[in-house]
């Protein structure tokens, strides 16, 4: 019988702010741009250092570091390797952590919080296991309290925080270790099929994948049945 579920965050739970990622490319045009590129042209930039991140974390399962990630955009962007000091990418990471707060996430849908607010309710216990990317989970953790929906959760297991990504067994060991159910007893819900759905599994959870982001407490009950009726 499902105890305790661990959702991811990204188009699990929430979703980015629709000018987030447009303000964080021009301020990286204005700031950082030596070849003159558009802020469209910057965002494809950071979308394909992301893409390329999130593949090598999936393949290694390693968390590709921020600054790493940050100093490959600066290098696609046209500036020489030696002038990428740890001064501009404490600056960088500051900028876009404050544009992030400025312009937070949304709920994935208007259903999530009720969902999470009734899965309380019913006894479930509950855990966010991410990965990330530019955004650290401690400016993650502050985006969730600012949501309401930080106190549902019983901890937060994020990629920069322990070094390692889903689908890695040494990211689901984490979450495990803190559970305190069998591994039978968790489902771990996520948007992800490679990540979330089959390196749960293997791990020995439960597994939900979320390919519509229209779910609702509907869905995630039916799963639930239907695994508890395996037992």
């Amino acid at each position: 019988m499902i105890k305790h579920i661990s959702f991811d965050l990204w188009l699990t739970l929430i979703k980015s702010h629709p000018e987030f990622k447009e303000r964080r490319a021009k301020f990286l045009r204005k700031e950082f741009n030596p070849f003159g590129y558009s802020a469209k042209k910057i965002m494809e930039i950071v979308q394909s250092v992301d893409k390329v991140s999130d593949r090598l974390n999936e393949i290694s399962g390693k968390k590709v570091a921020t600054e790493c990630m940050y100093r490959r955009i600066l290098l696609k962007l046209g500036y020489d390797p030696g002038c990428v000091t740890d001064d501009v990418y404490t600056e960088i990471k500051r900028k876009v952590n404050d544009l992030f707060m400025k312009y937070p996430p949304l709920f994935l849908n208007e259903s999530v919080q009720p969902m999470l607010h009734s899965l309380k309710e019913e006894g479930y216990s509950l855990n966010i296991s991410s990965n990330t990317g530019y955004i650290e989970g401690t400016i993650i953790v502050a985006t969730l309290k600012n949501l309401n929906i930080f106190e549902y959760f019983e901890y937060c297991i994020f990629s920069d925080e322990i070094g390692h990504s889903k689908p890695s067994r040494v990211f689901f060991e984490k979450v495990f270790d803190q559970t305190g159910f069998e591994k039978g007893e968790v489902l771990h819900v996520g948007d992800n099929f490679k990540a979330d759905y089959e390196g749960a599994l293997k791990f020995g959870f439960k597994a939900f994948y979320i390919n519509n982001q229209q779910y609702t407490i509907n869905d995630i009950k039916r799963h639930l049945q239907a695994n508890n009726r395996e037992v």
